[in-house]
């Protein structure tokens, strides 16, 4: 999977490894209470507070490490509408810390690496698409991605608790024509001849209101050729405090420099 991180190099964001399951599955279910679930949650301007893991490798050897937390802000058909994120990618021994504001189609950076005119403490990037989530990503919170999924989902037998609730824990793999990464996050599509597709194995833990608890995810990407090996991706996110009310704001004007 061609990985690029637009715009300044860093590589798409968050999440951990997959673990082995001892659940085995029951019967086939749909997540289309899910779907429901999350649409209500963007109807009525909620949020939810998260963290990640994403290593990212070829085979089993890891190339990097992200770490995220932060806090997604939604909106009615829109999904995540406004987000806070602070993550630390790590490749060898040279951690880089970055943060990214997003509110609308309007995206604030900060990091290490970035070089920031003297007095400032933000880049302002408007409408740049590496870093605005969108309708196509590995991610559930993604109603499209649900649905993608929901054909193939089994309903297991294991009940584990996170964020202090009960979950039933769905498991799937879905084949897709086309993967890539930004900022955003890993994203999939039809085969559109440029970039290769793979295959996504997912676990999915869904509280008592069918929202989602905990995910996670193995995305093997087809191989670029037979001395090749495939890139891996995985990933391990974990939400809580669903409608925990949060305060996502632009940095202020005299903070920000305009990317040239």
């Amino acid at each position: 999977m061609r990985r690029s991180s637009i715009l300044l190099g860093v590589l798409a964001l968050l999440l951990t490894p997959s673990l082995p399951g001892t659940a085995h599955a029951q019967s086939r279910g749909s997540l289309t209470q899910a779907i429901s679930a999350l649409k209500s949650e963007f109807a009525e301007k909620s949020s939810v507070l998260f963290s990640q893991k994403t290593h990212d490798g070829f085979g089993s050897d890891v190339v990097a490490l992200t770490v995220a937390h932060g806090k997604h802000r939604f909106a009615a058909k829109v999904g995540v509408y406004a987000s806070d994120v602070t993550d630390t990618f790590t490749t060898g021994d040279m951690p880089t810390n970055f943060r990214m504001i997003n509110v609308g189609r309007d995206s604030y950076t900060q990091g290490t690496w970035t070089k920031i005119p003297e007095g400032k403490k933000w880049l302002h990037w408007r409408d740049a698409d590496g870093f605005l989530w969108s309708q196509n990503l590995v991610d559930a919170l993604n109603p499209k991605f649900l649905q993608l999924i929901s054909s193939g989902a089994e309903k297991t037998s294991a009940r584990d608790r996170y964020d202090g609730v009960p979950t039933i824990r769905y498991d799937g793999s879905v084949k897709v024509g086309s993967l890539g990464s930004r900022q955003a996050g890993i994203y999939y599509g039809p085969r559109d001849g440029r970039s290769v597709g793979g295959r996504i194995k997912w676990k999915l833990w869904l509280g008592p209101d069918n929202l989602p608890r905990r995910f996670q995810t193995e995305i093997v990407s087809d191989s670029y050729g037979p001395e090749r090996e495939v890139d891996i991706v995985r990933m391990n996110v974990l939400y809580k405090g669903w409608g925990t009310p949060v305060h996502i704001v632009a940095p202020s004007k005299n903070l920000v420099a305009e990317d040239d």
